[in-house]
């Protein structure tokens, strides 16, 4: 996953070439994949086939249309990600290295798109989640938001996005390595820049189809 307000930009960016109408159930399907971390949803209800992928197919909810960037971007950085990665792709296993290498070049992306879209950070701060596809509580969706906001209600610090991670981590284990690899890569200029990159890169692929 990238971290979500990559996602919430990702959507607010689209929001006009999909023709939203209800902002609000909108954003709130860009960061809803996500929640199966706190709510324990199997992977495949809210990635899988049965999922929208494409945002601009007809006939989509608002809500659908949020949930189908997010798995947009999710492919296409997937790719991104690894380019950029050192680890050939068969490496990659949860919570691994690999996984944990991927993971923090989402964590430094994540990091700059928080100055750079402010409108952004207002739609996270924002959101409800009135749609609970798979009858996800709204005591269980309550708390995956609160999480959400304690990150964003300021620029994001390393310990915030520790903080973020060990809450959602299903193996706590992962984080101490994962931000290891953060501040390995905040030392590499050029990797920055190329990290910096992906985001308008994808944005700019997907509004010339």
């Amino acid at each position: 996953m990238a971290m979500e307000l990559t996602h919430v930009r990702f959507a607010h960016d689209l929001k006009d070439r999909l023709d939203v109408k209800d902002l609000s159930a909108y954003y709130a399907g860009s960061i809803y994949p996500d929640s199966r971390y706190l709510t324990g949803i199997a992977r495949n209800k809210t990635h899988g086939e049965s999922s929208p992928h494409d945002p601009f197919v007809e006939g989509l909810s608002d809500f659908e249309k949020g949930w189908a960037t997010h798995l947009l971007y999710d492919r296409l950085g997937h790719i991104c990600y690894f380019n950029l990665s050192p680890y050939d792709k068969s490496e990659g296993v949860q919570g691994n290295h690999v996984w944990q290498y991927l993971s923090a070049q989402k964590v430094v992306e994540d990091m700059f798109g928080y100055d750079l879209e402010p409108l952004a950070v207002d739609a996270i701060l924002n959101i409800r989640f009135l749609e609970c596809p798979n009858a996800e509580t709204a005591e269980q969706m309550e708390k995956y938001l609160s999480i959400q906001k304690r990150l964003y209600k300021q620029k994001p610090t390393f310990d915030d996005y520790k903080i973020f991670w060990n809450t959602l981590s299903i193996n706590r284990d992962v984080c101490e390595p994962l931000f290891k690899f953060v501040k390995s890569i905040f030392q590499d200029d050029v990797m920055v820049d190329q990290i910096k990159n992906i985001y308008p890169s994808i944005l700019d692929e997907v509004l010339m189809r």
